[in-house]
């Protein structure tokens, strides 16, 4: 199974822009309890002080062998909490530093040797896990490469299982569009620039329609002209939010263009092309995106 992290983040903010609130019927008749709501959120301290996810989500994959993987992410950018399940068993108190689950913190994207702390001992309780969510705490000590610690207690999670479809044309304007295998799309389509002087500028474009997102990340935008992808960019697909409906480019492996033909301070506009293999590299699936075009406007964040 190959994951994309990068890629893998992107599509999460995407996705968790519109989050599902998580409704449990908890009785019904007269007298019964309501049904009860609550909102998706991932929080925990580090070294006592409260970090607050802005995002959390999580994805499941059934492999081959019918055994079930579990990724739960948190972010608060550029800090995230990431856990990792190989053989996922539901309910239960899992070890937050073995090789079948594991946790990590990260406190930025410049320096993965030295911002990423992997945990050496501590706890992940799954108290609720069904078709509509997973629920637990957390709590864990973690190092990074040279030696330092993190501590990361109170941990709590409330994280909704369920597909959370975006914009679709005719709800907002449909400024994008492609064929996808042959049939022709339209997105409702945005843009964020990202810039960082360590990393350079970081331009993501992508259009919704429903439960369908395509989209292109640039890592180091430079305004008009060619980018190759996946040399300059990467390019994905998702069909439906499932574990084989995921698509990207293969890094290192020329599969398309970009070219932008216009970029101003707010607005982009330009031309795509691409094809995408299945995520789940246990599936020889792949999407083939033509004719893509886009005329979006874009928001500037720092990091």
């Amino acid at each position: 199974m190959k994951i994309k992290i990068l890629f893998s983040i992107i599509l999460a903010l995407l996705f968790t822009s519109c989050q599902k609130d998580i409704v449990f019927v908890e009785g019904s008749g007269p007298g019964g309890t309501p049904p009860k709501t609550i909102k998706t959120s991932m929080k925990a301290k580090v070294d006592g002080v409260w970090v607050e996810c802005e995002f959390a989500y999580a994805q499941e994959y059934i492999n081959s062998d019918g055994k079930k993987d579990l990724q739960i992410n948190g972010i608060k950018a550029p800090q995230a909490f990431i856990f990792n399940w190989q053989d996922f068993k539901g309910v239960g108190t899992y070890n937050a530093a073995d090789l079948i689950s594991s946790a990590n913190y990260t406190n930025g994207i410049t320096d993965p040797f030295t911002q990423t702390y992997y945990a050496e001992s501590g706890t992940i309780k799954v108290t609720t896990y069904n078709s509509k969510a997973i629920i637990g705490t957390f709590e864990f000590k973690a190092a990074n490469t040279v030696g330092e610690i993190k501590t990361i207690t109170e941990g709590q999670f409330i994280i909704s299982l369920e597909p959370t479809p975006g914009p679709t044309p005719g709800q907002g304007t449909a400024n994008m569009s492609a064929k996808v295998d042959g049939a022709s799309l339209n997105f409702v389509g945005q843009a964020n620039l990202n810039i960082n002087a360590k990393l350079g500028n970081m331009m993501t474009i992508y259009g919704t329609n429903g439960l369908k997102v395509v989209t292109i990340i640039v890592y180091n935008y430079k305004g008009a002209g060619t980018y190759e992808i996946d040399i300059d960019a990467q390019g994905g697909y998702n069909e439906d939010q499932t574990q084989t409906g995921s698509y990207a480019s293969e890094t290192g492996v020329k599969t398309g263009k970009l070219i932008i033909t216009s970029s101003t301070s707010n607005t982009v506009k330009g031309t795509f092309e691409f094809v995408a293999p299945n995520m789940d590299t246990f599936l020889k699936t792949k999407k083939t995106i033509t004719e893509g075009k886009f005329d979006v406007s874009y928001t500037t964040t720092s990091i």
